[in-house]
């Protein structure tokens, strides 16, 4: 089973998340599903839509919600480094 995830900026804020799940297998092919992520800690809360929930054993489940965790956090490290960036240009680095 392969999975395709991206992070749809336009509808992503944090702790609120939607994300593109594209999966491929040999019994089923699921394009471009969107999945909502939130990201309460301690908790991640990953709401699939009907047509992947039933379809998904366990293990690849876990896998796939690794997979959605791993391209949140990018996504979270990148818009953190550019908000870093805007404020340090405005402010200038302080030593």
């Amino acid at each position: 089973m392969t999975f395709s995830v991206s992070v749809i900026k336009e509808k992503s804020a944090d702790p609120n998340f939607r994300v593109r799940v594209s999966i491929y297998s040999s019994s089923f092919y699921v394009k471009n599903a969107e999945v909502d992520v939130l990201r309460l800690p301690p908790r991640v809360s990953i709401r699939y839509p009907q047509e992947i929930e039933s379809r998904l054993s366990d293990t690849d489940r876990k896998k796939l919600d690794l997979e959605i965790l791993n391209k949140v956090v990018e996504y979270i490290m990148q818009t953190a480094e550019k908000s870093e960036l805007n404020v340090t240009a405005f402010l200038g680095r302080k030593n």
